[in-house]
């Protein structure tokens, strides 16, 4: 959670634009690192999004001069600025370091890639244009489709997400320890933790094993699903350790105990299914064609070989798991912020054709009057799915839904909750406008200051709409009780959609959970604090340690508005900080926890905060040098280290 290596890149590139006229950088670590420490104590920041592109641009520039020492600086300032451990500093720079840089010599860094690494990175540039035109589709949507039937059968189907088992828990270990990933034995750990893990597992660490055993254990006495959805992110946090093989050992082991599950299991790829963790190549960067075989090679189990053809090639397929079905999963990495790759080419929305292949399977569904289900890892409504990504995206469900497009279902927030998608892009948003659900499922993890959950849906086995959703939990604070008593945890139906919202929003029973009638709930949550506040502690697996989201305050209708937004394009009010991560791994409202945002910190400081300077993309640089260089003396960059936080922890 305080990674910030970044930091150390922006101060490498500070100190070159500082050392203008100077026409030699400093490039040995010592010179770097002496120069830093002269910025950080002398330094303040300030806001500007052109400036940041300016700092870009001389990091670029620095590191084709010396590539290794920039890398050897990087680890000799995270420990000084960011109180991280050696070992994990080493880490982080040896797995990520090169890759950015990497990023930073392919991107046009003075054009439009720089911009938007300076929004998607650091937020300080302004969001980008949207893409223009529209999408070409193969049909013309139809005129007034049919609305889909129901056969009044209903089947059961599984839902796990986010995975993010630990093998190196270790119970009685410090839970709230100085590492990205506690409740594990560090050589230097004191005999004495300040909280000692229980067996079970604890808010601010990833699953244990025998925790994720037992899960699987009491899934059968709840349901016999049909089938099985899995969105996404298997390997635990620990993303300053580990290798291709040890990250492929993980998934191995991860597959092989699901597959004691009865129902076959349609997986999707998360975030930290990569090594390094979060990161995938697009064809201007790399290949992950090792992910993808890997991958495809574990879920034969499940999978057909045609669905594994396709699996093989963008980490997605198509599969039926029942006459009239097609699920299609997806990598929506590709739209994911904090893969660095992705900005590699910024022209290229769909850098691998993914979203055309979905337009073909949807159109091949259509003309068979097949019903789609859309799962993936990171929701486009997201707001780490890059725009310009989730709104081709939304026009795709848009053209498609709700004749073909039944249901989508994503992971990554670790949070039990919901976005919706309206038929235009007008502004209006009604339950006749609404037009498909995408379901984000409840994590097995804990972290961060979460229950351990995971959903049953209860499906029309004609239309393939959700008629229920059961989310099943375990309270995770008595982990200690059950140590000393010998019990195992209490799992237990947390809530029925149907039963808990319904009140709010009636609906008769022969009708599905759709948008049309989550629309009327999110809008009672806006007059109606009752049910607001029922919703809030669902959304934490009942955990009530996520912070306070009182009615008389902005954050409600912050977050009604995320509810109510399919697209990350659609910018909703944050004047609460709901969505401010927490350094400190302590119950609050503007604690996520999305461990992605946590271990790529040392890559993603607020770049754009270290200056505050007019910038033109036509200006000579070495005029906006010698600008910047005549206000560094009376800024200080000090309020970056504070402000830059977390990058990579992720959902």
């Amino acid at each position: 959670m305080r990674i910030q290596l970044s930091t150390a890149l922006l101060l490498i590139a500070v100190t070159t634009i500082n050392a203008v006229p100077t026409p030699h950088a400093p490039t040995t670590t010592d010179a770097i690192f002496d120069k830093l420490k002269v910025v950080y104590d002398q330094s303040e920041t300030s806001k500007d999004c052109l400036a940041c592109v300016a700092v870009l641009v001389t990091t670029k520039t620095l590191d084709r001069h010396n590539r290794s020492g920039v890398l050897k600086a990087f680890k000799k300032l995270c420990p000084t600025f960011q109180q991280q451990p050696t070992d994990v500093c080493d880490g982080m720079v040896d797995r990520y370091g090169a890759h950015f840089l990497d990023v930073l010599r392919h991107a046009d860094i003075k054009g439009d890639d720089g911009k938007l690494i300076c929004y998607g990175l650091y937020g300080r540039c302004p969001a980008p244009p949207l893409p223009a035109g529209a999408l070409k589709f193969p049909k013309e949507r139809p005129v007034n489709p049919a609305a889909p039937v129901h056969s009044g059968k209903l089947v059961d189907v599984l839902h796990l997400s986010d995975w993010h088992v630990d093998h190196e828990y270790s119970a009685g270990a410090e839970a709230q320890c100085d590492r990205p990933q506690c409740c594990r034995k560090y050589p230097e750990a004191s005999a004495a933790p300040i909280r000692a893990a229980s067996s079970w597992g604890d808010y601010n660490c990833d699953t244990p094993a025998k925790l994720a055993a037992d899960m699987l254990t009491f899934i059968p006495k709840v349901t016999k699903a049909d089938f099985t959805i899995l969105t996404g992110d298997v390997p635990a946090h620990d993303t300053w350790l580990g290798t291709i093989e040890s990250t492929q050992e993980v998934e191995h082991i991860a597959y092989e105990t699901m597959s004691a599950l009865s129902s076959k299991i349609y997986p999707t790829i998360g975030n930290h299914e990569s090594f390094p963790a979060s990161l995938f190549n697009t064809p201007s960067t790399g290949s992950d064609k090792w992910l993808y075989n890997s991958l495809a090679d574990e879920w034969s189990r499940w999978l057909p070989d045609d669905a594994l053809a396709s699996a093989r090639h963008y980490g997605a397929y198509s599969a039926s798991p029942a006459a009239g079905l097609r699920i299609i999963s997806l990598n929506t990495n590709f739209c994911y912020k904090q893969s660095f790759f992705n900005y590699a080419d910024t022209h290229d929305t769909d850098p691998l054709g993914e979203l055309q292949w979905l337009i073909h399977q949807l159109q091949a569904a259509e003309d068979a009057s097949e019903r789609v289900w859309i799962i993936a890892h990171v929701g486009p409504s997201m707001s780490d799915c890059l725009r310009s990504w989730s709104h081709r995206y939304t026009e795709i469900i848009q053209r498609y839904s709700p004749h073909v497009v039944a249901e989508q279902f994503f992971g990554h927030k670790h949070y039990d909750d919901f976005a919706l998608y309206y038929g235009s892009d007008d502004g209006v948003k009604s339950a006749a406008n609404a037009i498909s659900t995408a379901w984000i499922g409840p994590s097995v993890t804990t972290l961060t200051n979460l229950n351990p959950g995971f959903r049953v849906y209860k499906v029309d086995t004609k239309s393939w709409n959700v008629f229920d959703s059961l989310t099943y939990v375990a309270d995770i604070s008595k982990g200690a009780e059950w140590d000393a008593t010998g019990a195992t945890p209490d799992w237990r139906l947390e809530y029925s959609a149907r039963a808990a919202y319904s009140p709010y929003a009636p609906l008769a029973d022969s009708e599905p959970l759709s948008a049309s009638w989550w629309h009327n709930v999110a809008t009672a949550f806006e007059t109606d604090d009752v049910a607001f506040q029922k919703f809030w502690l669902h959304r934490s697996k009942s955990s009530g340690r996520i912070g306070a989201c009182p009615a008389d305050g902005a954050c409600p209708s912050e977050i009604i508005c995320r509810l109510k937004n399919g697209q990350s394009a659609e910018i909703c009010p944050n004047t609460s900080g709901i969505y401010r991560r927490s350094l400190d791994g302590e119950a609050t409202t503007k604690h996520r926890s999305n461990h992605d945002q946590l271990t790529h910190g040392f890559i993603s400081a607020d770049l754009g905060s270290v200056l505050h300077v007019p910038y033109t993309s036509d200006e000579p640089i070495h005029y906006v040098i010698k600008r910047i260089s005549a206000i560094l003396a009376r800024t200080s960059l000090k309020s970056l280290v504070t402000c830059s936080y977390i990058f990579f922890n992720a959902t």
